[in-house]
């Protein structure tokens, strides 16, 4: 699954150690939208070189708060430094907006950090191993007697036009808690995130091998999709901790057609008679996670950068993008060897041209060799591949800002010829 180095804001704020967690979460992605404006202002004042106990950071949040948040109590030496600034910080920042011609500081603003995340919708996969959609509409119409109070979340809610098992809830609705969550009856899982199974589309007979599998989402979708006839989801992933987690998960869901095994994907011999019968494959490899960058709100963070232009030019790269490329293109020639196999979806949740349309052009000879081409799935979707090869309009795109989802990639290729 698509993960990037070191940990991401919300882990920062949510951390178990936090007091507080949902405000404290509030008030840092609140400081870092508005951190540029914010900046200017502390420098034009000369806020922190007036008052050393004040760091940056501090400084950051109390104006946030003092200028477009709830306020702050004179409390201490630094409070009382940021109120004692507050005519004079207020002062600049009318110089700002009337230098823009504008009346509101998020019109100061990079049109990202414009775009909350507490705008999108949010998205819960009905586990159809424990129960049908219409028992999900069903029970939040009526829900049990010891959950009457959860009645009002059925009030807004309606199936996803392109993927018949999500749901869609109003933005901001918090369902961490609802007991069909921790039972494992629904998955907080989001729309780009589901499309990839749903665009492999297996047969209820099926063999499937999901290559790189944990943490596990799409793995128990898979495994429900199959449904309860004779298919079964070979998962593998090389790290024992990530493993643990898919086969607990898998447990949670009732997926008992999962088999989670540890293994290098590379290293597998795929000719060997175990992978004989595999029909399907799930390949979604380690990517930059740039895709995700909104619902982790790394965005926000000064040393993200922009996704803008180079996400979209073919020819970006850097480093480690280009690593995971290489390692992407490996992964995918690998997987296409299955002597038996009929489709196969790659998968990314990164927005970078290198990882998405680049690898599935550097592949497709192979592909064809192998008796592959590319078809659309989602015919209805707006958003294809970029024109980076002649089948652009076979892939799928989606936009983090545009379809209120992570940014994704899905490739599929189907077997359409013998081998040569």
């Amino acid at each position: 699954m698509c993960k990037k180095r070191g940990v991401s804001l919300k882990s920062l704020t949510l951390a178990p150690q936090n007091v507080a967690k949902a405000a404290t979460h509030a008030v840092v992605c609140q400081t870092l939208k508005f951190l540029p404006v914010i900046q200017q202002l502390i420098a034009a004042v000369d806020l922190t070189g007036r008052h050393p106990q004040l760091t940056q950071a501090t400084a950051a949040v109390l104006v946030y708060e003092v200028l477009f948040g709830e306020g702050v109590q004179s409390l201490g030496p630094a409070e009382t430094a940021v109120l004692a600034a507050k005519a004079a910080v207020t002062k600049h920042l009318d110089r700002l907006l009337q230098a823009a011609g504008v009346v509101d500081a998020r019109d100061l603003l990079a049109p990202a950090s414009r775009q909350p995340e507490s705008e999108r919708p949010r998205h819960v996969r009905v586990n159809t191993i424990k129960m049908s959609v219409a028992e999900a509409l069903q029970w939040l119409q009526c829900p049990p007697p010891a959950h009457r109070r959860l009645q009002s979340l059925g009030a807004d809610v309606h199936v996803d036009d392109l993927l018949p098992d999500l749901l869609v809830f109003p933005p901001r609705t918090d369902l961490h808690a609802h007991p069909l969550v921790q039972n494992g009856s629904w998955v907080l899982q989001s729309k780009a995130s589901c499309m990839p199974a749903h665009a492999l589309a297996p047969e209820s007979s099926w063999t499937v091998l999901d290559a790189c599998a944990a943490p596990g989402n799409k793995t128990t979708h898979l495994a429900a999709l199959l449904g309860p006839g004779f298919g079964k989801v070979l998962a593998f992933d090389k790290d024992a901790r990530r493993l643990e987690r898919l086969r607990a998960a898998a447990t949670v869901a009732g997926a008992a057609n999962v088999i989670a095994q540890q293994a290098d994907f590379l290293a597998l011999d795929l000719l060997a008679p175990e992978y004989g019968n595999v029909r399907g494959v799930l390949l979604d490899p380690s990517c930059s996670g740039s895709g995700t960058a909104f619902t982790r709100m790394d965005h926000l963070l000064p040393s993200h950068g922009s996704l803008g232009a180079d996400a979209l030019d073919p020819s970006f790269t850097d480093e480690r993008v280009e690593a995971l490329a290489q390692f992407q293109e490996r992964a995918l020639q690998h997987a296409l060897v299955l002597p038996r196999l009929e489709r196969l979806v790659y998968s990314t949740c990164s927005v970078y041209v290198r990882e998405n349309e680049a690898v599935v052009k550097a592949c497709l000879p192979f592909a064809r060799q192998r008796g592959f081409s590319l078809v659309a799935p989602f015919p209805s979707w707006p958003r294809r591949g970029l024109p980076v090869l002649s089948e652009a309009s076979c892939l799928v795109r989606t936009d983090p800002v545009l379809d209120g989802t992570d940014g994704f990639f899905v490739a599929v290729f189907e077997r359409t010829a013998a081998s040569t």
